[in-house]
């Protein structure tokens, strides 16, 4: 599930007040791996 955060700030030269993250991952018995994380700003 995506979380959004206040970002305020400049990434790649754009200023973005959002920030997004959504993180891809598996749930083992044990343990949780993460795959990968999506960031989104805007």
């Amino acid at each position: 599930m995506p979380q959004s955060f206040s970002y305020d700030k400049e990434w790649n030269g754009k200023f973005h007040a959002t920030k997004q993250v959504r993180p891809v991952f598996v749930e083992e018995a044990t343990e949780i791996v993460v795959v990968t994380v999506y960031t989104y700003y805007f």
